[in-house]
């Protein structure tokens, strides 16, 4: 690591102890390294700009959009509605009730945080009425959400796909099974352990009715993933149309159908969604800045030779950067982290002669177990501040489920079919 290099991350570190916004410390520490370089600042200002200036970006927006007025126009609640009537009545049936309300949702989404959110001031308090542990249903809740960073549509996939290169239609596409193997085998842990603690004050007999009643009124809300999904397999308009697709089918929903949204809290749906966008666009353009000052310093180079030094093997080298992503993962944000190491590690995928798909797919998911494990894993926190239940206290009914997480990332590399058949 050059001089510069090592004073410039130093600085970052600083900076985000201090407890800064991320994407301000990423601008100045980029700046300081560039600065020592002997670049002109004007570098800075171009390559902030340059940092939103994609096409596959716009998508971010729209899909938080979407996510924001489905959740104020009530169809998120109608899925959940629908998800708990197919899952509630079998034993643990609202745990898996909340896991699959979470796969659905991301479908629209695309955002870890969002699903817990949405998902998780619905369902831990039905879960806690029905005799669940608190600290488990807001695990659950925390486990299940990043499930919508691996289901299309993805923010962190169109991220990636921004400083990859690597077609965003593919990478969508090739999320679809990962993500169904997670909800399952999340289902799975979580159906085990209810049974050993006794949850089984949720099961409640199956009711035609009800589930009839509920599959009405959320017919028209399973539209949205499958429109989305569907359209995007098909080849009907890209990842970036069908965020626009999406927001028009929400609005027309929450405004036309169910009649739950007026202009007026629509206002305040454009503020938190332009609030949310606003944040992570300004960190790709930090990140862009810091990026660069990375690359022209040496530094990704450095440390993928130091990479491959522990192993030019493709699983050694896996491990190794999937290692990276998950300590990275622990203390920054998705975006952060995939601006930060995709750089080092992408240009290694041909040189050890890894599929890029599958290793995505394995980074994508390992990059979903940060988000809930401490101490900075954003899903904990969000769960900690919907109901009062401490962040440690959550990790530690989570590690169940990352352990399914991590199998599941494991059968990903072993069996690469599992992702690569979307590619023709």
């Amino acid at each position: 690591m050059s001089l510069e290099a090592f004073y410039a991350v130093s600085a970052l570190i600083v900076l985000l102890l201090t407890g800064i916004p991320i994407a301000l410390a990423l601008t100045l520490a980029g700046a300081f390294g560039l600065w020592l370089l002997d670049f002109p600042m004007l570098v800075v200002i171009q390559r902030f700009a340059a940092g939103s200036e994609s096409f596959v970006l716009l998508a971010i927006p729209f899909f938080i959009l979407a996510g924001a007025v489905m959740e104020a126009g009530g169809i998120s609640r109608r899925l959940i509605g629908f998800c708990d009537a197919c899952l509630g009545y079998l034993p643990g049936g609202l745990a898996n009730a909340n896991i699959g309300a979470s796969m659905v949702f991301g479908g629209i989404s695309g955002s870890a945080v969002a699903d817990t959110s949405a998902v998780g001031s619905v369902m831990i308090p039905a879960m806690e009425r029905e005799g669940y542990s608190r600290r488990y249903s807001a695990a659950v809740t925390a486990a299940a959400s990043p499930v919508g960073m691996i289901i299309p549509p993805s923010i962190p996939m169109i991220v990636w796909s921004y400083i990859s290169g690597q077609s965003l239609n593919e990478l969508f596409m090739a999320g679809i099974v990962p993500g169904i193997l997670i909800t399952l085998a999340l289902a799975l842990v979580s159906t085990w352990i209810c049974q050993r603690r006794g949850f089984q004050r949720g099961f409640r007999p199956f009711r035609a009715g009800f589930f009839l009643s509920s599959l009405k009124d959320g017919l028209l809300a399973l539209g949205a993933p499958v429109i989305i999904i569907g359209g995007i397999l098909i080849g009907a308009f890209t990842p970036t149309e069908a965020s626009v697709v999406a927001l028009a089918y929400a609005l027309i929903l929450s405004f036309g159908v169910y009649r739950e949204l007026s202009p007026r809290k629509l206002a305040a749906v454009f503020v938190q969604a332009g609030k949310t966008s606003a944040s992570i666009m300004f960190i790709i353009c930090g990140a862009t800045v810091f990026s660069f000052f990375l690359t022209v310093s040496g530094m990704p180079a450095q440390i993928g030779s130091l990479i491959l030094s522990v192993s030019e093997t493709p699983l050694g080298f896996i491990i190794a950067a999937g290692l990276l992503m998950f300590v990275l993962g622990m203390f920054l944000d998705t975006t952060t982290t995939i601006l930060m190491a995709g750089p080092i590690i992408i240009p290694l995928f041909s040189q050890v002669g890894v599929d890029p798909l599958v290793a995505t797919m394995v980074i994508m998911v390992i990059l979903a177990i940060g988000l809930i494990t401490p101490p900075v894993g954003l899903c904990l926190f969000v769960v900690s501040s919907i109901t009062p239940v401490k962040v440690w206290d959550v990790a530690r009914e989570c590690v169940p489920f990352i352990l399914a997480m991590t199998a599941v990332a494991a059968l990903i590399w072993i069996f690469p079919p599992l992702v690569t058949w979307v590619v023709p």
